[in-house]
Formats: structure tokens, sequence, C-alpha cells
């Protein structure tokens, strides 16, 4: 095939024409945008619906047309004659191996009008038979997980070609969704909200999930739950390794008089405690949700536990307790009387 090249001219006028063609189609587009918007908002006010259902039913009800299969087929029709007979009914996955086992011969000897009649009588009870379409919640799960993950590509894309940074949050904005919030940031501001706004990605999505849920006091109520069961498993981790280590199913953790009741009563004591964690009731540390949820780790993993102490070790505690007690470093508190 002989090659034709075009003048500097006929480059342009094509180009151009080329170019007019996209912006027609983009101006189509939009146009059609718009009455789906203009239309989405006079369903909803016409049904006493929100928007967002109107376009969630949109959108799913857009996939079911697309895959919808409008043409009778033969065999189904068949399938269906069958399973109206009582002895048919109610067979479970068996029902399909069992037409075809023992009514093969029956379906190829049919003749070409009683196919024609069978088909349209399966044709007019497949239009008054009424279906429902369930979106499950796994396929939800799915469907979020992987536009996020088409997300993330194409904003690490965008930082690659400009430069654009960019903080991503989503979290679920009703409880029927099991979806733990999700932080997406790139490089270039990947400890921008923890260091300079001194702010938790966390706690934030946490808070953004009881906003979208409950609104302000969700946001506030949904945090203050989370810390809350945090300083409870807390509680009962340290509770149940005192009991364990002690063999004193009624012991409890004196945070007050740790040294007096826990320590010198029993020979025990807590290692491993992190340092950015005072040491006190829990009730009273700061509500910091990552640092309880390092804590409860750290006891999970028993690099914070209970330890039995020796004598030696013991001793040598309390010559070091009696000597800050001399210096007034520390002050002996006793039960009030």
């Amino acid at each position: 095939r002989p090659k034709v090249t075009m003048s500097k001219e006929a480059r342009a006028t094509l180009t151009a024409g080329r170019r007019a063609k996209s912006r027609q189609f983009k101006v189509a587009l939009d146009e059609a945008w718009n009455q789906l918007g203009d239309a989405t908002k006079t369903i909803a006010s016409a049904h006493h619906k929100s928007i967002r259902h109107v376009q969630n039913e949109l959108y799913i009800g857009h996939g079911i047309l697309r895959s919808r299969c409008t043409k009778p087929n033969m065999w189904n029709a068949f399938c269906w004659k069958k399973n109206q007979d009582s002895e048919n009914r109610n067979q479970g996955r068996d029902t399909l191996k069992q037409l075809v086992r023992e009514h093969k011969d029956e379906y190829s000897a049919l003749s070409k009008e009683e196919r024609e009649v069978l088909l349209k009588e399966y044709a007019d009870w497949t239009k008054m038979k009424t279906t429902g379409t369930r979106t499950s919640t796994k396929s939800k799960i799915i469907d979020i997980t992987q536009t996020l993950k088409a997300v993330e590509n194409e904003l690490n894309s965008l930082r690659c070609r400009t430069g654009a940074e960019t903080i991503l949050y989503t979290t679920r904005g009703s409880t029927n969704l099991p979806l733990r919030g999700v932080t997406f940031t790139t490089e270039g501001v990947e400890h921008f909200m923890h260091s300079v706004m001194s702010i938790d990605n966390q706690d934030l999505v946490s808070k953004m999930e009881g906003f979208a849920i409950q609104g302000i006091k969700g946001a506030a109520k949904n945090h203050q739950d989370r810390v809350s069961d945090a300083r409870s498993a807390i509680h009962e981790i340290i509770n149940s390794g005192l009991r364990k280590i002690t063999g004193d199913p009624r012991v409890n953790m004196q945070w007050t008089h740790y040294f007096r009741n826990i320590i010198q009563r029993y020979q025990v004591m807590i290692v491993g405690w992190p340092d950015n964690i005072s040491f006190v009731n829990l009730s009273k540390v700061s509500s910091a949700l990552p640092e309880l949820e390092r804590l409860f780790d750290l006891w999970d993993t028993r690099i914070t536990c209970w330890k039995t102490l020796t004598d030696e070790e013991f001793t040598k505690m309390c010559q070091e307790r009696n000597e800050k007690l001399k210096s007034g470093e520390i002050e002996d508190i006793r039960r009030r009387t």
C-alpha cells in the first residue's frame, strides 16, 4: 500500500477537525451530566428520597440494564416448564442434572410449533415476573477497594508528572457497611498531619466516620467510644495478668497505692511501660487513641507485662524507693483515714 504524504495545510485541517469533534463530544457529555443531575434532583424531590439514594439507584440500575439478557432461551423455557410440575419443584441444585438426565430426549423431540408455543409462554411469564436485585456487602467493599486503588495510582502518577501532593481520607457513611477508614498520602506530605498539624490520621478518620453517620454529635461520640473501649481493654488485660501471676482471683490494679498494695504485697511489678505514657490511672491519661492502642499492643505482645521480683530485686527496689522518699523526689501517698 503506497504511503500518502499529506501537506501541511491538510494536516492542520485534519487536526482542527479532530479537535472540534473532541470539543463537541465533551460538550455533549457535560450536557448529559447536567441533565442527569437535574433529573436526579427532580426524582428525589418527587419521591421524597435523598439525592444520594437516587444516585445510587441510578448507578446500580445502569449496570443491571447493561447486563440483563432480554432474549428468551429455548432450553431455559423448557427447564422452566418442567419446574412448574409439582414433582420437580424445590429440588435445589440437583434439578438441572435431573432434567438433563431424564428429559433430554423429550427436549430434542419437540417440534417447531411446540417450541414456539413454549417459548411464547415463557416470554409472557418473564414479563410478569417480579425480580429484585441485591447489592451484597462484599461487592460494595470490592468496588470501594478497587476504585480507591485506581485513584491512588492516578494520584501517584499525577505527582510524578506535575509534583502535586495529595491527602485523601475515605470513610463509610452508613453503619451497614463494615469498612474501616482509609488514609492515603503521597510521599511529599506523608508526615504532614502528624508532625505539623499534630493530628493523628486514625483519630481524624474516626471522627470523620462519626460525623458522616450521625453528624457533629456522632463525631465526638464515635471517638469517645473508641477511647473508652481501648481503656477498658487495657484495664482488663492488666487485671487478668495480675490475677494470673499472683494467684489471687479478686485482686485489681492499684494505681495510687501501686507500691504498697501491689509490689510490697505480691512482690510483682510491671515492666516495659512506654515512656511517653504516664504511669497513672488510664482515665487520667491523655485521650489520644493511638497511644492507647499502642499500649494495648504492647500488653498483647507481652512487651509490657507483669514480672515476679526476686528477693534481691525486691530489696534493691525498696532501698531505691526509701532514698527517693528521703530526698523528696517522691511522696509517700497514704490512704485517708
